[in-house]
């Protein structure tokens, strides 16, 4: 009976530690697979992302003339005015098409406001940038190109600094190609020169103007703003990269100038911009950008994966810290219950030697009393078991 039950304890035990490795294994390679597949789906891959960046500092691979190479790219620069006022609007648009392209089809574009030094970004000399083509706020932005031959169309809009004065705006370009990084700007050209003067008396403005960038589909755009020295006021709009413009008029509480723009249905962006008058100027705001793009928002698989990763390691270290404790537990229980069956088996064994018919037997003595007490009897009359 008790050899059965040790095969019995033993073949279960060792049927635990198979499953218990078995886990293990697959634990381990589940904790590897969300390692190794989150960095796939993290954002900006093969770019920095959007930012304020100085076009030297944009990346040390493309700065270095040692390791890159010139771009073949052809770049256009434009301005939707050569002059503005104190805090006033501009627009700057750069067209650029014929780079080489990497696997990734990511190009980099830099507006600055210098040679392509240190601090060269444009809110070093004051100016504001409202919006850029991807809705955000950066002089720096990556665009994805498909063709080389069509190229992108990348635009600022921007409030000019709250002194007057000249300032010049360049385009500089980060890509790959060939296997190498790459880089290209307007330095050869000259850049466009945008000068800054003084508000005209009677002019008409925005007072307090924060464009909206950013919107989710299906939600209705509202475009308020106080504004002086507005007698009229429109909000004009177009599909990016589009020509056609569609004009909706705004409507008047005060100072305060209200109209509402068409709702999102779809991924996308669109363009708008202020056109207030009154009986002496007509002016334009900048064109901005509103974009509703539901891929640009931060994609949460890789956080979700790091964090059953996170779970898979914490539960595999509970559950060998509570592997460990049950086996200390365990085993003193063991070696006792062995040290105690070696005992019964030694009585066992010394008493099974005797035979109840032995001739040495006193008479009158039960089997109980031979069994028990027979072995002591036999040894002090000298004889031997």
């Amino acid at each position: 009976m008790d050899n059965s039950l040790n095969i019995d304890f033993t073949w279960n035990w060792n049927q635990e530690e198979i499953l218990m490795r078995i886990f293990h294994r697959v634990l381990i390679l589940g904790i590897l697979s969300c390692l190794l597949f989150s960095p796939v789906m993290e954002a900006n891959p093969g770019g920095n992302g959007d930012a304020t960046r100085d076009f030297a500092c944009g990346g040390s691979c493309h700065a270095d003339p040692d390791v890159s190479l010139p771009s073949s790219a052809v770049i256009s620069l434009s301005t939707d005015r050569e002059s503005t006022f104190v805090g006033g609007p501009l627009t700057i648009t750069a067209d650029i098409v014929g780079m080489e392209l990497s696997e990734r089809k990511i190009v980099g574009v830099f507006l600055t406001t210098g040679i392509f030094g240190v601090d060269d970004s444009p809110d070093n000399l004051g100016w504001t940038i409202i919006s850029d083509s991807n809705g955000g706020t950066s002089n720096y932005v990556e665009s994805y190109v498909l063709d080389s031959g069509e190229g992108i169309s990348v635009s600022w809009s921007l409030s000019a600094p709250l002194v007057e004065g000249t300032t010049t705006f360049h385009i500089g370009i980060h890509h790959g190609g060939d296997g190498i990084a790459r880089s290209g700007d307007t330095s050869e050209q000259g850049g466009a020169s945008i000068s800054v003067g003084p508000i005209p008396e009677n002019f008409p403005q925005l007072v307090d103007w924060t464009p909206i960038t950013q919107r989710n589909i299906g939600e209705e755009t509202v475009l308020q703003s106080k504004m002086m020295n507005v007698t009229s006021a429109f909000v004009e709009w177009r599909i990016s990269d589009s020509e056609t413009i569609s004009s909706i008029a705004a409507e008047s509480n005060a100072d305060v100038w209200k109209a509402d723009i068409p709702t999102a249905l779809a991924d996308g962006s669109m363009e708008y911009r202020w056109r207030i008058s009154n009986s002496e100027f007509e002016t334009t705001t900048a064109w901005t950008t509103l974009s509703t793009d539901s891929s640009s928002l931060v994609d949460e698989n890789p956080s979700r994966l790091l964090m059953l990763s996170l779970a898979m390691i914490t539960a595999s270290v509970l559950i060998s810290l509570q592997r460990f404790m049950a086996e200390d537990l365990t085993t003193p229980k063991i070696k006792n219950t062995t040290i105690d069956n070696s005992k019964d088996r030694i009585f066992q064994s010394s008493s099974s030697e005797l035979n109840l018919d032995d001739t040495r037997r006193p008479e009158g003595w039960s089997d109980e009393q031979w069994m028990h007490y027979g072995p002591e009897y036999i040894a002090s009359s000298g004889g031997e078991i």
